[in-house]
């Protein structure tokens, strides 16, 4: 008879995996039991292993759906933020164009009403006043040819419109100083040319009516508003010739406009202007306190030093303008006369 054995023997076999123990210790109805306590707990195990993998997998699913979520929400964000930057874009662009189209409007609008005043034929306060305000449009580079245009032919109406037996009289003379002052509101010195040019059609218009004394005036103001302008914004003294040359050829062509007789040189001519320039300046500078003519003269005075100190035919010239800038300071700095003291 075998001896009896105690669980603790069997379950010491089955801890160690000591088959011999085992099957030393164990009967076979124990063993039979042993394996079909192994077989459920077998069977417990994997039916518990499937479940945390189902668990974990539904966990992970959660988190990527999660997760997708998220970037479909930051993509659409995204998207909004696209549209938005894109419509404002879009908004702004169409207000500035509505904004470029009103201006132009309006500017097309104040050229036609400016050349209301400049054309009246009746008022000639009211012409003065126009060719004042097509200074703007002078400088302005859409407007430019068509208010010089109209100033050039409002020169010639002007002149003709003359009634005085020689000369100007004021209220002519007054609008063709503001005409060719309003012609040579620019800061661009190849501008400058076309207005030059049109001393010409007062050279034919002179032809026609012999008056020199009013081609002299008008020669004058020439150099005074265009020469003096080209003075101060040309950057080179060849641009500076260049706009000089037609109003310096009138005077080739007709001396007596500059008081002068017989046939000149260019470097008389260029002389004459400038002395005609001196001149017209240092009436200016007494009368005015805002005058330019000072830097006029330090500006040609710069040509002369720097691009004309070995031309021949602008010696002298560049003389008297190197003399003017001292007679100009001077001028400028004179203070004016006490008020006089007796009633």
């Amino acid at each position: 008879m075998a001896p009896e054995t105690g669980p603790s023997e069997v379950a010491g076999a089955v801890e160690r995996e000591d088959p011999f123990a085992l099957a030393k210790t164990a009967s076979q109805d124990e063993l039979e039991k042993l394996k079909l306590a192994e077989d459920v707990f077998e069977l417990r195990y994997r039916r518990r292993k499937r479940s945390t993998k189902l668990a974990v997998a539904s966990q992970a699913l959660v988190g990527y759906v999660a997760f997708a979520g998220l970037l479909v929400n930051a993509y659409q964000s995204y998207a909004n933020s696209q549209k938005q930057i894109r419509q404002q874009q879009l908004d702004a662009e169409r207000w500035a164009k509505e904004f470029e189209r009103a201006k132009a409007a309006d500017k097309y609008r104040a050229f036609f009403e400016t050349s209301v005043l400049a054309t009246d034929p009746g008022n000639p306060d009211k012409r003065l006043v126009g060719y004042a305000l097509l200074q703007e449009f002078v400088e302005d580079k859409d407007y430019n040819s068509k208010a010089t245009l109209m100033l050039e032919e409002s020169l010639l109406q002007e002149l003709r419109t003359d009634t005085s037996a020689s000369g100007l009289d004021d209220a002519h003379r007054n609008a063709v100083v503001a005409i060719l002052t309003s012609l040579a509101q620019t800061s661009d010195c190849h501008a400058l040319e076309r207005p030059a040019r049109s001393i010409s059609k007062v050279a034919r218009h002179n032809q026609q009516t012999h008056d020199l004394e009013e081609m002299t005036e008008v020669f004058g103001v020439y150099v005074r508003r265009v020469i003096g302008r080209a003075a101060l914004v040309c950057p080179k003294l060849q641009d500076f010739k260049t706009v000089r040359a037609p109003i310096r050829d009138t005077l080739l062509k007709v001396p007596e406009v500059g008081g002068l007789k017989g046939k000149i040189t260019p470097a008389d001519a260029n002389l004459k202007v400038v002395r005609v320039l001196i001149e017209r300046c240092l009436h200016e500078v007494t009368v005015s306190s805002s005058s330019d003519c000072h830097e006029v003269f330090q500006h040609y005075d710069k040509f002369c030093a720097t691009e004309a100190k070995d031309v021949a035919e602008e010696a002298a010239a560049c003389r008297e303008v190197h003399d003017a800038v001292g007679s100009m300071a001077v001028q400028v700095e004179k203070p004016a006369p006490p008020p006089d003291p007796t009633p």
